[in-house]
């Protein structure tokens, strides 16, 4: 029957008429590389865009698996959906990594791992921008190793709809709504969705057990379950032509069993439940002429988790900030804000903690033409100031410079410095360490590239690097005394082929040691991204995404389990029906590859899954 599928898809590929809708770099515009709108050509940065298209095309679910599978960028995950997963963007996990969402902070300060990716439905997101280096010059703390920012859609003129329904695997269902209304005076939006999935044993054997190698099913393990509400509204009034006020509101519900350690598990249980509420709101006001662009905006994340005893945290913000065009190509962009961090939890009061950090930043840009032989010169930096009630001030800044040397091949190269603080929980927590002190990187990258390859090397120094160690049974967050270094290549071609064919590659090379020399756990080596999409006719494309995982261990210096050398293949089938309807399939893991990315958690076997999506 596969085969006969198989032969038929490729005979409609050679029969058929095709046609894609390639998106071009011209119309891609990223907005937090300089907090500001610009289109990613105009930028020093190395930028990595996904777009909505891409999104629904793969069919990936959450934001940890589209910047997996679309971005290049490695994870570590304690098991199956919803459970604690980790971004590894050029060696650095992801609570260095600052994740933004129409501009509210999602970085989690009562977790250890910054931002829960794992429950970040992707529903109503128009673009996900990756923007890789040392931002602190530009977003402060969050930001030593670089910015995730995830806008969301927003509806043209009239009134549109959009919905879907999927159901697979391990008893997965998901259900989405969106609508969108927009006039003259005013535009709203709201949403819903629901991911309910029985799952599968968040543990299983490690490799050191008799029975590594099979799954928790095999064994009789109980499975752990996972469900996600997500419910989101924006609202915007115009003032007048040039003044606009927004609104925006997030609630993401969260109910995740999970087991309480690496290969702890046993027929019929027991595992651990997780209730997680996380709520984000924002305020905004906007002024915008031909001089300045002018933004007051509030924020607030708050975040609630019944583990370990229960946990609260907020994280507040207040900014202002102003970019002023003084010439053609040219502007300045000030700003100060006021930021609250604070943790609360019912375990004791000893563990209540807060500070506050006041700060005040600047960027400057020019793009402007060096000499009439070559192309335009791009020049920007960046500095910011940030003032802590409780750790030392700390001045971080950013220089970036690109030169078109021929039609669209250019040079372009990035240095920043960063602070990093240790969160609450990495001080006062379960497996906290209240003597931390915050860790200093020093970043750099060189790229040549153009509007389909680029080859990018990056090097980074960071000193007092804060890691997660284990001494026998006792295990903890501490500094690593001295400079670790994070160096390695980006390899990354992306293009559309006669409205047939559109193929992306991303290839890294990393080399991640503490300042012992000593490599740092958890980190590929080596890892490959594929993803091809046949655009067979105008309602029907094939898409295959593959990855290999190169050399990883899961301890330090190379010891513990081998955790990759390992190549991973997913398939998705889109069938435009009409106008308003489409039918798709996907197979995750097509070989069936049995794997584990941390040593004694699961991963999912051979999965499938069917969906409609509807556009009114």
């Amino acid at each position: 029957m596969t085969k006969k599928i198989t032969v038929s898809l490729l005979s409609m590929l050679l029969l058929n008429n095709v046609y894609a809708a390639p998106i071009e770099l011209d119309e891609v515009t990223v907005e937090a590389a300089n907090r500001t709108e610009q289109n990613i050509k105009d930028l020093t940065e190395s930028v990595t865009v996904i777009s909505a298209q891409e999104i629904e095309e793969s069919r990936v679910t959450t934001l940890s698996q589209a910047l997996n599978r679309l971005g290049n960028i490695a994870m570590t995950s304690n098991g199956g959906p919803g459970q604690s997963s980790s971004m590894l963007v050029r060696g650095f996990d992801s609570k260095r990594v600052l994740v933004l969402v129409d501009g509210i902070r999602y970085n989690d300060i009562t977790g250890l791992s910054g931002a829960q990716f794992s429950q970040i439905m992707l529903n109503d997101v128009e673009h996900i921008e990756i923007i890789k280096g040392a931002q602190s010059g530009i977003w402060g703390a969050d930001a030593s190793a670089g910015v995730i920012n995830i806008v969301t859609k927003k509806g043209k003129k009239g009134t549109q709809a959009t919905a879907n329904v999927e159901y697979g695997s391990f008893a997965t269902k998901q259900a989405s709504a969106q609508i969108f209304h927009k006039t003259d005076s005013y535009d709203f939006s709201f949403g819903a969705s629901r991911y309910d999935t029985r799952g599968f044993s968040a543990a299983e054997p490690k490799s050191t057990s008799a029975d590594y190698g099979k799954r928790g099913d095999e064994l009789g393990w109980e499975d752990d379950a996972y469900v996600n509400k997500t419910y989101n509204a924006k609202a915007a009034y115009n003032l007048t032509e040039n003044d606009r006020v927004e609104a925006s509101f997030r609630y993401i519900d969260s109910y995740i069993e999970y087991d309480d350690g690496a290969g702890l598990d046993a027929p019929n249980g027991p595992y651990t439940v997780n209730d997680l509420d996380s709520y984000f709101y924002s305020a905004a006001y906007k002024h915008k002429d031909k001089l300045n662009d002018l933004a007051l905006q509030y924020s607030l994340s708050r975040f609630k988790r019944s583990q370990y005893g229960g946990y609260s945290g907020d994280v507040e913000e207040i900014s202002l900030q102003d970019k002023i065009a003084y010439a053609e190509d040219s502007f300045a962009r000030v700003g100060a804000s006021y930021q609250r961090y604070q943790q609360q939890t019912s375990a004791g009061s000893d563990l209540d903690k807060k500070y506050n950090a006041k700060s005040v930043y600047a960027t400057n840009y020019n793009k402007f033409l060096l000499l009439e032989e070559l192309g335009s010169t791009i020049f920007t930096q960046s500095l910011r100031y940030d003032r802590y009630s409780v750790f030392n001030n700390k001045t971080t800044g950013k220089v970036g410079l690109k030169q078109f040397v021929h039609k669209d091949i250019y040079l372009s190269s990035n240095y920043g410095t960063a602070y990093n603080i240790p969160t609450l929980d990495q001080l006062f927590g379960r497996f906290g360490t209240s003597e931390l002190s915050p860790e200093e990187t020093k970043s750099l990258d060189l790229t040549l590239g153009n509007d389909n390859l680029t080859l990018t090397y990056f090097y980074n120094k960071v000193t007092d690097m804060i890691e997660w160690t284990r001494v026998q049974s006792d295990a903890s967050y501490n500094n690593i005394s001295g400079v670790s270094r994070l160096k390695g290549v980006e390899l990354g071609y992306k293009d559309d082929f006669f409205d047939l064919l559109s193929l992306g590659v991303n290839y890294t090379y990393l080399d991640a040691k503490a300042a012992d020399g000593s490599t740092l756990a958890r980190r590929p080596k080596h890892q490959l991204d594929g993803n091809v999409f046949y655009f067979i006719t105008e309602g029907l494309n094939i898409g295959l995404n593959g990855q290999y995982i190169g050399t990883r261990y899961d301890g330090k210096d190379n010891s513990g389990a081998q955790t990759g050398k390992y190549a991973l293949f997913n398939t998705v089938v889109n069938y435009t029906i009409n106008d308003n309807f489409t039918l798709y399939g996907k197979i995750d893991n097509i070989t069936d590859k049995y794997y584990q990315v941390v040593d004694g958690y699961a991963t999912a076997e051979r999965s499938y899954y069917a969906g409609l999506t509807a556009k009114f």
